[in-house]
């Protein structure tokens, strides 16, 4: 099953059996720019592990757009760079940096993805206005395709984004919290939006999934997520790998194994 978001490289996961033993698929995604060169290695020795570039809205204030941009284009020959990203807004905790910083930042990032012709991959946490705001603005920006990880937002806020970005390929993903009762609403959520526009991912070492709520998370189980995303458009666990995994590699411009 293919994870379209994780953090292996995070000191939880790096020496963990899962990851040290386990066998996994999926995209490393970038968060933090100092971590980029380790997260570029690891997808370099895993075969079936690629990578993205990307600053979370976390790391705004020590953003450096020189610094990133020359990491993005000396990377661009690298064959497992496959987008820009994880960048967004989050407006969860009042330590993190001003709103202003984390859309100049998200703008910047943007404006990468086009130039660099990449898909962007965007986290937003409690900043659904804005985050629609600024993707609806650049939308001329995003003709390589988006995607919002760990969606979790309404169905008619999933609704307005892919109206308003019409004529853009914009995907949603889903991982563990899909299966907490308090997040029972994103089933609808995850009704609403086209069959070939969801994927599954894990966040790996964050939001572990109901039975597991509360572990570290790891790959494996992003089973948990499938079984509840299966019930949900009453599907079969492997009908769910199987559509998941295609619209992963179509987003990511991966090509599926032969």
């Amino acid at each position: 099953m293919f994870d379209s978001h994780f953090h292996l490289t995070d000191a939880r996961l790096i020496t963990h059996p899962a990851v040290l033993q386990g066998e996994f698929a999926g995209v490393e995604i970038g968060a933090d720019f100092e971590c980029l060169p380790s997260i570029f290695e690891f997808a370099d020795k895993h075969e079936q592990v690629y990578c993205t570039a990307g600053v979370h809205p976390a790391y705004a204030n020590d953003y450096s757009p020189n610094d990133f941009e020359n990491f993005v284009a000396e990377h661009l020959n690298f064959k497992k760079f496959v987008a820009i990203g994880e960048c967004g807004l989050d407006y969860h905790r009042s330590d993190l940096p001003s709103r202003e910083q984390q859309i100049t930042v998200f703008n910047h990032q943007i404006h990468l993805a086009d130039r660099y012709q990449k898909p962007l991959v965007v986290h937003s946490r409690d900043a659904w206005e804005d985050t629609a705001e600024v993707l609806i603005a650049n939308k001329n920006k995003l003709k390589n395709g988006v995607l919002i990880h760990c969606m979790s937002y309404t169905a008619e806020q999933a609704q307005y984004l892919i109206n308003q970005l019409s004529g853009i390929d914009v995907y949603f993903a889903f991982g563990g919290h899909i299966t907490y009762p308090s997040k029972a609403f994103l089933h609808d959520t995850i009704r609403v939006i086209p069959l070939n526009r969801i994927l599954l991912e894990t966040d790996a070492p964050y939001l572990a999934p109901v039975p597991k709520r509360g572990e570290v998370n790891v790959p494996d189980y992003i089973r948990y997520s499938a079984q509840t995303m299966a019930n949900v458009l009453n599907k079969t666990v492997d009908e769910i790998e199987t559509l998941t995994t295609n619209n992963a590699y179509r987003f990511y411009k991966i090509k599926a194994a032969e």
